[in-house]
């Protein structure tokens, strides 16, 4: 048997998800993405509590573009957990 999602589908199934997650949450996003909107990424962050979002000068690739700002980033959201 094969199940047939719409991207509609697939994209509910996340955003549902996504809101689900009640543990602190960090969202690394690269400023120049082309895949993950400011816009989008913000609303990530607003609906959902306990969400710390943080934008690094790069692109869509954070930890390959930016390996040190990533670490400093995830480091200084573990130590305040």
């Amino acid at each position: 048997m094969t199940t047939s999602w719409t991207l509609a589908d697939l994209e509910a199934a996340i955003r549902a998800d996504w809101l689900a997650v009640r543990q602190p949450t960090l969202l690394v996003r690269g400023d120049r993405s082309g895949v993950l909107s400011a816009e989008h990424a913000r609303e990530m962050a607003v609906r959902r509590g306990g969400v710390r979002l943080v934008e690094l000068p790069v692109g869509h690739g954070v930890r390959a573009g930016d390996p040190e700002g990533f670490r400093g980033v995830v480091g200084e959201f573990l130590r305040r957990l």
